[in-house]
């Protein structure tokens, strides 16, 4: 029984350390992109530093690689760095920040990005009608969960001008 015992153990071993070691060499090629300038491997430095995949949590750090890569145009760094500045999560919590960056991830596409301009835009203390239906209307046409129902909820009973003023902003955006 010993003997397969060890048997199972080694073959068992045999495939775990290579699995060990292809996850530190893409950490490490990763972080080697990241330092060289790929945009996409310092938005993937600081998704791992935000969640702590492979390193030590560190909301900073995760801040640091996100604004490099937002910087650079990447839409899913614009987004989390927003949710960073909405919070507070490793930075100052900044309201015009967070709406600055979640606008660059909006205008590109980014639906969740759309969906939390809104909500953000319609909270106090000075809320914008305007600017958080139209955001939430962009949301929802792109499907986003939730969006019909909080744009519903938050924009249906507005006047006549407000609503025609939304509208205007909306196809802004949209061009």
């Amino acid at each position: 029984m010993k003997p397969i015992k060890s048997l199972f153990i080694l073959i068992l071993l045999l495939f775990i350390q290579p699995s060990c070691l292809r996850a530190d060499q893409l950490l490490d090629d990763t972080r080697q992109l990241a330092e060289q300038g790929d945009e996409e491997a310092q938005f993937s430095m600081g998704l791992r530093y935000d969640t702590g995949d492979g390193v030590e949590r560190n909301p900073q750090q995760a801040v640091q690689w996100f604004n490099k890569a937002a910087k650079a145009g990447v839409a899913g760094a614009c987004l989390y760095l927003g949710m960073k500045y909405e919070f507070g999560a490793g930075v100052s919590q900044n309201r015009k920040t967070a709406i600055h960056w979640y606008k660059k991830a909006a205008v590109q596409g980014w639906t969740q990005a759309a969906f939390l301009l809104g909500t953000l835009h319609l909270k106090p203390p000075k809320p914008d009608q305007v600017q958080g239906c139209a955001w939430l209307q962009i949301a929802a046409e792109q499907g986003y969960p939730g969006a019909t129902e909080t744009n519903q909820l938050k924009c249906s009973k507005l006047n006549k001008r407000t609503t025609k003023k939304i509208e205007k902003l909306v196809k802004k955006l949209q061009k």
